[in-house]
């Protein structure tokens, strides 16, 4: 119970549509690395619980592209705040502001920049 994560289906612009979705995880071979991206604003993660105040990691639905091939969708885990809840470096986290009904429920946009996670976390 150190760390407190996230769900990044929902996308602006395809709901959860994940056949549709346009947030990126393309592999590179050289580092070994997976680099997340959302490429569009269409693409940002929105009405994300615990995104805005209090996650660690997000669990990111993105298509997968190998060797410039699109391997359709996987899920990946991305560290988007230190242990000090600082965002890490090309997470960009906002919160959804006020909420009718259930203003208690921490819900964010997030999107990503390049940011570069170990083959494991697939």
């Amino acid at each position: 119970m150190k760390y407190v994560g996230c769900f990044c289906l929902t996308e602006l612009g395809f709901g959860n549509n994940a056949i549709k979705m346009e947030t990126t995880a393309t592999w590179d071979q050289a580092t070994q690395e997976w680099v997340i991206d959302c490429p569009t604003t269409r693409s940002h993660k929105y009405w994300i619980t615990n995104g805005a105040c209090h996650a660690h990691f997000a669990i990111v639905f993105a298509q997968t592209i190998v060797n410039g091939k699109n391997e359709g969708i996987n899920v990946f885990m991305v560290r988007i705040r230190d242990d000090n809840l600082k965002q890490i470096s090309g997470v960009y986290i906002e919160d959804m502001g006020m909420k009718q009904g259930c203003n208690g429920v921490d819900n964010a946009k997030i999107s990503f920049t390049n940011v570069r996670i170990p083959r494991t976390m697939l």
